[in-house]
């Protein structure tokens, strides 16, 4: 009797140990107004408990490109032998429509394990544009009677004839040069990224990061990009939104995928979200495009 109480302690032990040894928490939750619109930020806030000794690593935060990361606020509070980790994180929305806000990983790492901790997904309905209720279409008078004589029909039919008349000797003429055009037009049959090294270039010589004209330079470098994707690769890049490209830009190479997204997604940012990059992360991103359409240079050109 005495063996079988023993047995029982022991059991009991042996399944109390994997709960004593895991002292991680995570706590979180949502902060934003009563409607979400495009643009609008709204925050994640999220707590994690953990032992003094322990460290926290957040992976890089993948939510699409619907939802983007717009700024990390960080605050630690150790009380006895426990940590606890605040994070304020704020994103904004970049389309509209019901989406799934997917959950955010965050591993902890202790003197002998790793542990992951993750949050809970949720929805969030995205609007377009402000809707004032209070404007409401009303009649202010009723309905006026009119009488229309011959030359109340007449008129308006005359001026019509002559409109479409017009119309369709405007066509013509716009037919006309557009053939004329395509005639005389000189096709570039340069490789893709020399096209688009040389409108680079002539963009350098604009000096618009010294003069900080930061929205001009991120939309033209986007632009740049997205000529030579539409070149090189053969996708309607210089059109497509960067969710579009994200799902048509085939490669093999998941790095360099990765890379082009978010040189586009740094440069939406800027263009759609007003954000006021770094200088150095402008510069940052200016010679990352040049080191990209010149490793496409044929290998006997760069030992020439």
């Amino acid at each position: 009797m005495k063996r079988m109480k023993i047995n029982k302690l022991i059991v009991l032990i042996i399944l109390l140990i994997p709960l004593m040894g895991f002292a991680q928490q995570i706590e979180h939750r949502l902060e934003k107004p009563p409607k979400l619109y495009v643009g609008t930020p709204f925050h994640v806030f999220i707590d994690i408990t953990t032992d003094k000794a322990d460290s926290i690593f957040a992976p890089e935060i993948d939510t699409l490109d619907i939802f983007i990361l717009k700024n990390i606020r960080s605050e630690d509070e150790i009380e006895e032998d426990k940590k606890k980790t605040s994070l304020d994180l704020i994103f904004q929305p970049f389309d509209t429509g019901e989406f799934t806000f997917p959950p955010l990983e965050f591993a902890v790492k202790t003197l002998d394990s790793l542990v992951v901790l993750h949050t809970s997904e949720f929805q969030l309905n995205i609007e377009t544009v402000l809707t004032d209720s209070s404007q409401t279409v009303r009649d202010i008078a009723d309905p006026l009677k009119v009488n229309l004589g011959f030359w109340d029909y007449f008129i308006p039919l005359v001026a019509i004839i002559l409109l479409v008349f017009i119309i369709r000797m405007l066509i013509k003429l716009l037919r006309r040069k557009s053939v004329e055009d395509i005639s005389t037009r000189i096709i570039d049959e340069r490789s893709p990224y020399l096209i688009a090294l040389e409108l680079l270039q002539n963009l350098k010589k604009e000096k618009l990061l010294q003069k900080g004209d930061f929205l001009n330079l991120h939309f033209r470098l986007s632009f740049i990009l997205r000529l030579f994707i539409e070149l090189n690769y053969h996708i309607n890049a210089v059109e497509m939104t960067t969710s579009e490209i994200r799902r048509n830009f085939i490669l093999h190479d998941h790095k360099e995928k990765n890379q082009v997204l978010e040189f586009l997604i740094f440069a939406d940012k800027i263009k759609f979200a007003k954000f006021i990059p770094e200088l150095k992360d402008s510069e940052k991103e200016l010679k990352w495009l040049e080191k990209y359409l010149k490793s496409f240079e044929p290998e006997e050109e760069q030992d020439a």
